[in-house]
């Protein structure tokens, strides 16, 4: 009987942990959202994983670097993320993958745009126990009729 209850409450232990690294990995997608937004360097720094992958529905990738000058010099600057659908998975204890869909707005190189898109994230949880993103994909969605 001790044996299923320390099973029992193994899962039920991992299960929270999940949550909890889910809710985390949810709050620190709205960050990243709102530090672009608000040209935050030090938060978008803080986010973005030293190595991460940042891909754009154009084919375009940029470095964590490379987002940050490009947020500095204009050459991209958002005005509105909005979300909808938003799916957040913890896979074991330092991985954690985000999907969502969402209407980015703003200009690129001084041009307007408002694209809708599909957004695929890769979260990792650093040596500091930090949650960064290493990995964004975003897929341009097809334009909804009016």
């Amino acid at each position: 009987m001790r044996f299923v209850f320390a099973i029992v409450l193994f899962f039920l232990a991992s299960v929270a942990h999940a949550q909890s690294d889910s809710a985390t990995v949810k709050e620190n997608v709205a960050r990243l959202e709102n530090a672009l937004i608000a040209k935050n360097y030090q938060e978008i720094e803080a986010l973005l994983y030293k190595e991460v992958n940042f891909g754009h529905s154009t084919g375009w990738i940029q470095s964590r670097q490379d987002v940050i000058n490009d947020c500095k010099s204009g050459k991209l600057a958002y005005q509105k993320i909005e979300r909808s659908n938003l799916y957040v998975a913890a896979i074991g204890k330092d991985w954690a993958i985000v999907r969502y869909s969402g209407v980015a707005e703003g200009l690129n190189e001084g041009r307007e745009f408002k694209i809708a898109l599909h957004v695929l994230q890769v979260w990792v949880k650093s040596n500091k126990g930090k949650w960064q993103l290493a990995a964004r994909q975003a897929t341009k969605l097809p334009e909804q009729p009016k």
